[in-house]
């Protein structure tokens, strides 16, 4: 094999990413805020997707907010 040959990506990789910076302090503390506005009328997913954030770093920033999550389940059901 001569070094000019590109090599395939490995088995399970899924290429190149780009990764957000970390959010920290006065961006951080505002999205938080933005968010727990925000969930009262949506889900975390949702939200997730509206912010372009992963569903678990939307979780976090409500619960650092203070945020009372609701349980899982059907919201539409419960509302009939």
């Amino acid at each position: 094999m001569s070094d000019d040959t590109e090599r395939a990506p490995k088995r399970g990789s899924r290429g190149h990413r780009e990764y957000r910076p970390r959010l920290r302090g006065a961006e951080r503390e505002k999205l938080r805020r933005q968010l727990a506005q925000e969930y009262n009328g949506g889900s975390i997913r949702e939200l997730a997707a509206r912010h372009n954030l992963s569903f678990g770093l939307t979780r976090l920033l409500l619960i650092e907010e203070d945020v009372e999550l609701r349980s899982r389940g059907n919201r539409k059901a419960e509302q009939s």
